[in-house]
């Protein structure tokens, strides 16, 4: 799912891009043709710079520069195609912003940060172990706080929501997509029944969580959210060592 959503974040973009063109070009086909030569290196610093952020390495400033770099070497290239194709080797054909360095490097950056903005992962909670991280809802006619680092699941059942805590339980009458809403980011959704809190899991697969000695099935509308997760895990371990 979220590589579709991705796939379609580039299409729109590529779209907006000709549409900017044409404006320049006045001819469609030549717009799209010139945004789909520059868009491969707007793609390629955003890919960059999610590896660079995840790196921990002495140098990562220095791979930062050759990725800005590199990414703006791409687009040149992009513009020796449209040169090339587009404008017939005539220089007087091509639109002088077009040869801007400073241009080409703001369209770069605009979409990578809106892409960024848009599919960064979601965070863990919060590292200090040491204070409650409080969480309010109504239970039994009362507003309760509840500290949800003792959380272990939530599940949706006969229309209320059952907080299960590691010694207790609390039932609510609010729907599990407003909680998943109001819950900070760190807890996973795997099952239109069930959000867990990954902190407390014992183990977690694309098909099954195991969680206090409850296993929670993963439903298929959920199994790419929970994939994505455990690659983020990965990922951060490997950056670990």
């Amino acid at each position: 799912m979220k590589v579709l959503k991705q796939i379609s974040f580039w299409l729109i973009a590529l779209l907006i891009m000709t549409l900017i063109y044409q404006s320049l070009l006045g001819s469609f086909s030549a717009a799209l043709m010139l945004a789909t030569f520059l868009l491969p290196g707007a793609a390629l610093m955003n890919y960059g710079l999610l590896l660079w952020r995840r790196s921990k390495s002495n140098w990562r400033w220095l791979h930062l520069f050759y990725l800005l770099l590199f990414s703006l070497y791409l687009e040149w290239l992009g513009m020796v195609g449209a040169y090339w194709f587009i404008f017939e080797l005539q220089f007087d054909r091509l639109p002088k912003v077009l040869v801007n360095p400073v241009f080409l490097w703001l369209y770069m950056l605009f979409f990578t940060l809106v892409q960024d903005r848009l599919f960064r992962p979601a965070k863990a909670l919060p590292a200090d172990e040491k204070g409650p991280l409080w969480f309010e809802l109504i239970s039994d006619r009362k507003q309760i706080k509840i500290d949800l680092r003792k959380l272990r699941y939530i599940e949706s059942k006969n229309e209320q929501c059952t907080f299960y805590m590691e010694q207790e339980q609390f039932q609510t009458r609010e729907r599990i997509s407003q909680l998943e809403e109001r819950l900070p980011q760190g807890f996973l959704r795997v099952h239109r029944s069930f959000i867990i809190n990954p902190e407390q899991a014992q183990s977690i697969h694309p098909t099954e969580v195991s969680i206090g000695g409850t296993e929670i099935p993963v439903s298929r509308s959920y199994k790419a959210r929970v994939q994505d997760f455990l690659k983020q895990i990965e990922a951060r371990s490997l950056n670990a060592e």
